[in-house]
């Protein structure tokens, strides 16, 4: 058992150890506020008032978050013995004894095994006060031993970095480690375990552009400076000093962070979501029960429109708070952006982790707050939004939970800028992912099913819709456009449509109709969550009961059969053939009965009428 000292209560001093080899302040570098008298501060190294988060020991960080007691360090006697000789000033050995002495390490990694809130993880921490946290050959070779050690024993990984530069004093076997390390974190997601990664300040340089990047989730603390460059090369390059534009709030802004979380919930958040996506409990119906499927108060098209359409409605973000417990948001593409309009996060439905992946409009009633643009107020779905919901999905492979997708989106977001980002590319890749998920997948549609943005999300297993939600590839308004050259004329072609949820049900589009209130789910919200929830865990409960393959095989199969040339094809094309022709039938008496100044009956003969039924056949 490695010696860890565990943070003591408010109430018991501290023995000077290795833990507290950091300089401690008497006042705040930012703020300027007294620390002496600060426990906060004594403890994480975190200013009580501006919350500014100082430099903290592997050592210290290590008791923060993990359960007293538990943590046992492997790879302990590995060290480094410079290998190429290098010593252009100082030797590179004296360097190494100089850290060795000060810090307590024997070099910049301490992995070891440990609990986090009762679940067993392997853990590995860079320290950044031993040659800045640099990736030489051993803390390469000590995080490869870790990752594969997590993987050999299915636990998940949780890593905490500090790491700036690069250690040239090894040269190129030092770059070798990137290499090494990204494989041995591949190896990691294919044997389907968590990895979690809490960056600090700084994290740049290699170990960001290799294993810590290949992280499922990223966290940061405040203010962390995140970047693959140290901030003097970027002054260099660019001429000028930088700033905000490489803080780990710029890095969450732009997708490639899941949450920023201060120091002192750190610990708390492992837990939570550790305990989310390690599953210990499945959903399984006690009985089974004939639900309606159709709804008794069918409406016309076009009130169906308007009422998926009111500001008033419940929204995904409601549905989310009030469905499912225990929701913890996952932030970015991991490209370029953290699109609002689409939400990822891990939950529980009844006891059950499930991944949601929610399309998001925001409210716009008189009584609304946000600040949004128009976007996100339409639940346009941006390039990065599909690549979001991605993500989303192939973390629930990771973690073999199931899916629960929200379907509520006028359409994909249209622009110049938007085809440049790769508009076409992210829909097809997301309709790919939704229809090759190696897990259960679950779509509800709650509001406007719009065109490719809903048949991107809603390529599940079972497709529910809330009974007054509509599914339609181009809106009313656009369709009256284009085929009546008249918008106002959106309501008669609802009609044609077809879009209600009744209709989709007949046409074999969804599989179920979610019962609503009587004046519709904005008329009780929290009734239709109600409902909402009992039908989600009735149909979550079924699909798990089923093989992922036979799952796969089955949603494959529906998909095919939609507008397949068969029986159902060919018996409502004849229903269609003997309407036709019995109107033209209709239209034929008609004219024998006109008077002969009018026409004359003579120049149609019942002979002549296609045998369509025989064609057909």
């Amino acid at each position: 058992m490695a010696d860890i000292t565990p943070l003591f209560p408010d109430d018991q001093p501290q023995e000077l150890t290795p833990i507290d080899l950091e300089s401690p302040r008497q006042s705040c570098l930012a703020c300027g506020a007294n620390l002496s008298k600060s426990t906060k501060y004594r403890r994480l190294r975190i200013c009580p008032k501006c919350g500014y988060h100082y430099t903290i020991s592997a050592r210290r960080r290590i008791a923060s978050i993990v359960d007293e007691g538990s943590f046992e360090e492997t790879s302990k006697w590995i060290q480094s013995l410079d290998p190429l000789e290098f010593s252009p000033r100082i030797s590179y050995r004296v360097r190494l004894l100089q850290d060795q002495t000060r810090t307590g390490l024997t070099e910049a990694a301490i992995t070891g095994t440990c609990l986090i809130g009762g679940t067993p993880v392997v853990i590995i921490v860079l320290d950044s006060s031993f040659l800045g946290g640099s990736m030489g050959v051993v803390v390469g070779e000590k995080v490869t031993l870790a990752l594969e050690m997590a993987a050999r024993k299915k636990m998940p990984c949780v890593a905490m970095i500090t790491s700036g530069g690069t250690r040239i004093q090894e040269g190129v076997l030092s770059l070798m480690q990137m290499a090494k390390t990204t494989l041995a974190a591949r190896a990691l997601r294919d044997k389907g375990q968590p990895f979690i990664v809490a960056l600090s300040n700084p994290s740049t340089g290699q170990v960001l552009g290799s294993f810590a990047s290949m992280a499922d989730i990223i966290f940061a603390e405040p203010g962390s400076h995140i970047g693959f460059a140290p901030l003097a090369d970027i002054r260099e390059i660019e001429g000028k000093r930088v700033g905000k534009e490489h803080t780990a709030e710029a890095y969450l802004e732009r997708g490639h962070l899941d949450a920023i979380i201060a120091r002192d919930h750190l610990k708390h958040e492992l837990a939570s979501v550790l305990d989310l996506i390690s599953p210990e409990f499945k959903l399984t119906a006690s009985r089974r029960f004939n639900y309606p499927t159709s709804p008794e108060r069918p409406r016309e098209a076009w009130e169906m429109v308007k009422l998926a359409r009111r500001p008033d409605r419940p929204r995904a973000r409601f549905y989310i708070d009030n469905v499912f417990a225990n929701f913890f948001e996952l932030h970015g593409d991991r490209v370029y952006t953290d699109d609002p309009s689409v939400i990822v996060g891990l939950a529980r439905l009844g006891g059950q982790s499930v991944m949601i992946v929610a399309q998001q409009k925001s409210p716009t009633d008189a009584n609304s707050n946000e600040t949004e643009d128009a976007t996100l107020h339409n639940g346009d779905i941006t390039p990065g939004g599909f690549r979001k919901a991605r993500r989303g999905i192939i973390l629930a492979e990771t973690f073999n939970l199931p899916v629960v997708s929200i379907v509520d989106s006028r359409g994909p977001k249209l622009g110049t800028d938007m085809e440049q980002r790769g508009l076409a590319s992210a829909i097809a890749r997301m309709i790919d992912q939704m229809g090759g998920a190696r897990v259960p997948t679950l779509s509800v549609l709650i509001g406007e099913g719009g065109s490719e943005a809903a048949l991107a999300f809603g390529l599940a297993d079972r497709v529910l819709m809330l009974e007054n939600a509509i599914y339609t590839p181009i809106s009313p308004e656009r369709g009256a456009q284009t085929e009546l050259n008249d918008p106002n004329r959106a309501s008669d072609l609802a009609r044609a449509l077809k879009l209600t949820s009744i209709d989709c049900l007949e046409m074999e589009i969804i599989d179920d109709v979610v019962p609503e209130p009587e004046q519709g789910a904005h008329g009780s919200p929290v009734e239709a969550a109600r409902l909402l929830k009992r039908t989600l865990m009735r149909e979550i409960s079924g699909l798990s009961e089923t093989n992922n393959k036979t799952l796969m095989r089955r949603r494959q199969k529906k998909f095919r059969k939609i507008g397949e040339y068969g029986s159902r094809f060919r018996n409502a094309l004849r229903r269609e053939t003997k309407a036709w022709q019995a109107g033209l039938a209709a239209g034929i008496r008609a004219l024998r009965q006109a008077p002969e100044e009018n026409i004359s009956p003579e120049f149609i003969d019942d002979e002549e009428l296609p045998d369509i039924d025989n064609q057909i056949n």
